[in-house]
């Protein structure tokens, strides 16, 4: 290497003088990309082949593979040109209607490589978040494709709906692209569970970044109507349309176990006398924090719309209640449905809207309620009202907080049917004296209850004459009360007294199958 330099330096010596120049320009522009430190590696590498050819001169030859390894070593004529590093600008985020950016566009293009779309037409709809194009496919027919906004995102409020979601509970990164592509994968995964509950919306195809093919709602490429773009004056149509949604909303949230979160005239489409729903994007599950805040907002928005239309309708908090019960199935949702519907013309004026019933905090388990003793008491008083007790309905109790709600309470003849058909219920098979004489006897003697649920519910059956119920005495006092308490104990000692062995019980039960 430095012989290499000497005879190229003598070559530039011996010309002229303008070549001298040239020739010296060269020679630095082919180490100009070289940094201090390759320079000192190769410098190193010179001075070890040196002392090489030295020991070769002087008698002592090196072995033939360690001279051909410092050959390659110092052999730099790939290392002399430096990667192509790719310098990003402004121009490489560049988008076209506010979401085909060059990435957006290369996910496209590939996917009409591959022979999935022939041909993508123009923007159907265009929104805060995302555009909707038309396009065609061989296998699927009509198509809508979805791309989603990545550099300009008008949509500021999304952080809302991923914090607290079970699904993006391990993060989305920080970068947009990555941010916005567990959005749509989001999207994907809920139109997949209404798709299989069997409500009216876009059957999701593929997902590829942040591009979402789905089946186009309409006839052809022309697609169906926005709810808020129908024209019609037609009651009917709009009764229909109505108690469509009322339905769907419960079989969205009982079975897909979604709510929503942004549900309105704009979200909806009307296709051949039914309403589709899209943009499920914003859609959350039960264990999210706001979901009644988003559910209430949902109710709000679609009785806001449909009471401008001749249509009767219910109030919120009905159609809250109706969608969250859980005593409502799908052997009764029909009679249920039928039951509103008769509330709701039996109106002569829409309901008011509270917006109290927006605002309140409602407990989704009862572990959350802070004073349900005192709620208890407040209601047998009279100072509360079954419709102030919005947590009865979500968490199952029956409106009298006496225990779990048995028949949903649309189907009973009177208002409070759920406590008389609950009360019937525990006359049957465990009335509910005993039970509080059991507490009542294990926390003031402190001992063990030895009896198990079978013996008592038998004694209950024997002992005691039927439709007798020994329910507490209102307003009694203390002493009263007491006392009371003294009875209840000396009557279930006499029963102890004469109660048979379990065992014994077992052994005749086992002698009369025989």
């Amino acid at each position: 290497m430095q012989a290499t330099v000497e005879s190229e330096q003598a070559g530039c010596a011996t010309s002229s003088g303008s070549d001298e120049q040239d020739c010296q320009d060269d020679y630095d522009d082919d180490f100009d990309d070289i940094d201090d430190a390759e320079l000192a590696r190769i410098s190193g590498l010179a001075d070890s082949l040196d002392r090489l050819c030295v020991s070769a001169s002087s008698g002592q030859q090196p072995q033939a593979k360690l001279l051909d390894q410092h050959q390659r070593l110092v052999d730099l004529s790939d290392r002399f040109v430096k990667p192509d590093r790719r310098t990003r600008d402004k121009a490489d985020r560049a988008t076209t209607d506010n979401c085909l950016d060059q990435r957006s566009l290369r996910v496209m293009f590939k996917l009409l490589q591959q022979g999935v779309l022939t041909n993508i037409e123009g923007c159907i709809s265009a929104g805060k978040e995302a555009n909707v194009y038309y396009a065609i496919s061989p296998e699927y027919g009509h198509l809508a494709i979805k791309v989603y906004m990545t550099s300009v995102m008008p949509f500021k409020n999304r952080d809302k709906y991923m914090t607290g979601d079970r699904r993006l509970r391990h993060g989305v990164g920080k970068r947009s692209w990555k941010k916005v592509s567990k959005w749509a994968e989001k999207e994907f995964r809920n139109l997949l569970r209404v798709a299989q509950a069997g409500i009216p919306a876009p059957k999701p195809i593929k997902l590829k970044g942040v591009v979402l093919l789905m089946t186009l709602i309409g006839e052809e490429a022309d697609a169906a109507p926005k709810l808020k773009d129908v024209d019609s004056d037609d009651a009917e149509l709009w009764h229909s349309l109505y108690w469509q949604v009322v339905g769907n909303l419960r079989t969205l949230y009982q079975q897909c176990r979604l709510v929503h979160g942004d549900l309105s005239e704009y979200n909806l489409l009307y296709n051949a006398g039914q309403v589709i729903w899209i943009d499920f994007s914003q859609s959350v599950e039960h264990e999210h924090p706001q979901t009644f805040a988003f559910l209430r907002a949902d109710c709000r928005n679609v009785n806001a719309f449909f009471s401008r239309k001749p249509v009767r309708i219910l109030s919120d908090q009905e159609l809250f209640e109706f969608i969250t019960d859980p005593t409502i199935t799908a052997e009764n949702c029909e009679r249920c449905l039928a039951a509103l519907q008769d509330v709701a013309n039996g109106r002569e004026q829409p309901p008011d809207v509270d917006g109290a019933f927006q605002g309140v905090h409602i407990p989704r388990r009862l572990e959350e309620v802070l004073h349900y003793e005192r709620n208890a008491l407040l209601l047998r008083q009279g100072k509360l009202t079954q419709h102030d007790l919005l947590f009865a309905t979500v968490s199952g109790m029956s409106h009298d907080l006496k225990g779990p709600k048995r028949t949903a309470g649309l189907l009973s003849d009177s208002g409070n049917g759920d406590a008389n058909d609950e009360s019937v219920v525990r006359s049957e098979n465990n009335p509910p004296a005993d039970d509080e004489a059991e507490h009542a006897t294990a926390s003031e003697s402190g001992s063990s209850v030895t009896s198990s649920a079978d013996e008592a519910e038998e004694d209950n059956g024997a002992n005691r004459p039927s439709g007798q119920q020994q329910k507490r005495p209102p307003n009694e006092t203390t002493e009263e009360r007491k006392a009371r308490k003294q009875a209840l104990k000396a009557e279930r000692r006499e029963k102890q007294k004469s109660k048979v062995p379990k065992h014994e019980k077992k052994r005749q039960t086992k002698a009369k199958k025989k």
